[in-house]
């Protein structure tokens, strides 16, 4: 079987559009009776290592059956929001063989349901970011800002562990970033580059929405041309907490933050 990678990466919304997977959740529930292979026996040592490998081999093998059937989103049918944050999720939550198609076809479900409503989102902001509809940059630079902190939130709020929101917000602002036009590998960079200073166990508050998304912004939007080398408007000196706005004019910055930019607790 051939692979291309795309499923592995999903690194384009166009890799996990419902839009363009029909998916008929009827028809997916009776396959996966026939479709799942029985799964390794549970763990039984207190660690919840035991038999790791085995249960990945598992995963994997319900993850390459699935993607064939139904597209490369239902690759990650594990990655529901409330999911996907657990290290442990693997070993921890394999099923008894009787119940593995249950648990496969819930867990599809609740990703695709998840998809299905991050479509709805992206649908409501990609208009409001295309330069042909916008007055001008400062329209198209304001509902990017909206964009992203709309997204974030949507992003974390099913989140169980409030440190543990970085791994849907990084793939869900790439996502709409490929959606909005910007290749994958440039999306991939401006993500990570917003992302890159917050560590994990650091709980996700208005502060970190607010700079992400000014970070976003800049990274995306400058290169073309959309966002003016200088200043666009008239914001703040300081940004919340007293950490200075990339746009501010006091700072000596120009259009960026100096390298050794930290964040404080």
């Amino acid at each position: 079987m051939a692979d291309d990678g795309l499923r592995h990466l999903l690194a384009t919304w166009a890799d996990v559009d419902p839009a363009r997977y029909p998916f008929d959740p009827v028809e997916m529930s009776a396959a996966v009776r026939t479709l799942v292979p029985p799964p390794p026996p549970q763990p039984t040592r207190d660690d919840g290592w035991a038999g790791y490998s085995e249960a990945s081999a598992w995963v994997e093998s319900v993850s390459v059956l699935l993607s064939d059937r139904y597209g490369p989103w239902a690759y990650r049918w594990h990655w529901g929001p409330w999911e996907r944050e657990h290290v442990g999720f693997v070993t921890d939550r394999i099923p008894a063989p009787a119940d593995a198609p249950t648990f496969v076809a819930d867990s599809l479900l609740a990703w695709r349901h998840w998809l299905e409503s991050l479509a709805e989102r992206f649908d409501h902001l990609l208009p409001s970011v295309d330069p042909r509809r916008a007055a001008g940059a400062a329209d198209v630079v304001a509902a990017f800002e909206v964009a992203v902190a709309q997204l974030m939130t949507f992003a974390a709020t099913p989140v169980v562990d409030d440190d543990g929101w970085q791994g849907n917000c990084r793939v869900t602002l790439q996502w709409f970033l490929t959606a909005a036009g910007i290749p994958s590998e440039e999306a991939q960079a401006v993500v990570d580059g917003a992302l890159e200073r917050f560590g994990w166990w650091a709980p996700l508050t208005a502060v970190e929405i607010g700079e992400v998304a000014d970070r976003v912004v800049r990274d995306a939007l400058s290169p073309t041309g959309i966002v003016p080398a200088g200043r666009i408007d008239n914001w703040p000196d300081t940004w919340p907490h007293g950490w200075p706005s990339w746009r501010a004019t006091n700072t000596g910055w120009g259009a960026g933050p100096p390298s050794d930019r930290g964040h404080s607790a």
